[in-house]
């Protein structure tokens, strides 16, 4: 939970200082909003017939995800703003820690939704009388399931938001609670340090992205990555999740390391090419 694209960082700012026009309703505007099924497993499957807005389902029985759509319509019933959020739940428990956690989670990506900056674009363009030509959206489901077992629950969402320009702007964010206190766990309690991390990223490009390090590195990897993570941010910088194989997996979304047309990279770190980057923390039963 660590990458976020300046619209996640901005979200807080906005709902500091700027008045929410959902609670004042100065623009008439009426919401509506519908709960949708997860795409099956099988469903994601297939690349090309995949909905991308759509969360995946969980991979276990005891843990349920469902996507909330939140719609927005001005006094014309015209569609101005479309936001797509998961919800997470357990089965049969709403008192366990980690029920209690995932409910404040379900609280927090709400709220995000509901009070999104691209909304509040929305009303600010509307109330200076721009006609939109299209509606805004902001959406993030949950996009690939990482360990979901007795120790972890691990997890990646990747979306987009679009209010106008030559393409969406990506945004993404990781989570990965411990099962049993229910807390969210720190990247420090998964890896040793940033040096070795680090180090360990640029030899997975290599090996993954060979092609794109000849291309879309001038300077090289490593220049890119000491220049996204600087020593001052520690390990608070990186996207990451923990995958079923217990495998540490990075991601960067485009234009963060290199130009927008070079795309996204998901980096997989397996932890018998690095043996001493990983602490001894969750270890792989």
């Amino acid at each position: 939970m660590h990458i976020k694209t300046f619209l996640s960082a901005l979200l807080s700012a906005l709902l500091l200082c700027a008045p929410l026009a959902a609670a004042e309703n100065v623009l008439s505007d009426r919401t509506e909003e519908i709960k949708q099924p997860p795409q099956s497993l099988e469903e994601v499957q297939d690349r090309a017939a995949r909905d991308w807005s759509r969360s995946v389902e969980s991979p276990v029985s005891w843990l349920t995800v469902e996507d909330h759509v939140l719609t927005v319509y001005d006094k014309d019933d015209t569609k101005v703003y479309r936001g797509i959020y998961p919800q997470l739940r357990l089965v049969n428990d709403d008192s366990s820690p980690l029920a209690k956690s995932l409910d404040a989670w379900n609280a927090e990506i709400g709220t995000g939704a509901w009070h999104s900056p691209i909304r509040t674009y929305s009303e600010e363009a509307r109330r200076d009388g721009y006609k939109l030509p299209f509606y805004y959206s902001d959406i993030t489901p949950i996009s690939r399931w990482g360990r979901v077992d007795e120790q972890l629950i691990s997890f990646f969402m990747e979306g987009s938001s679009y209010a106008g320009g030559a393409h969406a702007i990506p945004h993404v964010d990781a989570y990965t609670f411990d099962r049993r206190t229910g807390r969210q766990i720190a990247l420090d309690e998964i890896v040793t340090n940033r040096t070795l991390l680090i180090a360990a990223i640029e030899a997975a490009f290599q090996t993954q992205y060979p092609a794109a390090v000849e291309r879309d590195f001038p300077h090289g990897v490593m220049e890119a990555l000491l220049i996204q993570h600087p020593s001052e941010k520690g390990l608070s910088s990186f996207c990451w999740y923990m995958a079923a194989d217990g495998s540490l997996v990075i991601h960067y979304p485009a234009a963060v390391l290199a130009s927008y047309a070079a795309g996204a990279f998901t980096l997989t770190i397996a932890r018998q090419d690095a043996p001493r980057l990983f602490t001894a923390a969750y270890p792989m039963e």
